[in-house]
């Protein structure tokens, strides 16, 4: 099932390669990914990605996992 994710993100160095790597360890795809910086604050981004994950237990690890990444300041789940 398609699962569509958004980030509000500090907009720092390595703040990308932390979110991946989330994926990578659970060994999920990333389909789509989107990153726009805000225009009210140039220190936040709002990412968007669109992931195949079946498993709503493993949703709710990996979105547990990415809530805890320091640069992350919100992540939620919403329908397309």
């Amino acid at each position: 099932m398609k699962r569509h994710l958004k980030f509000e993100v500090m907009n720092q160095v390595s703040t990308l390669n932390r979110i991946t790597s989330a994926f990578v360890r659970l060994q999920y795809n990333i389909e789509e990914l989107h990153v726009k910086k805000r225009d009210d604050n140039p220190n936040i981004s709002d990412m968007e990605l669109i992931v195949n994950i079946e498993d709503e237990d493993v949703l709710n690890i990996l979105l547990n996992k990415l809530q805890q990444q320091i640069n992350v300041l919100n992540v939620e789940q919403y329908s397309a």
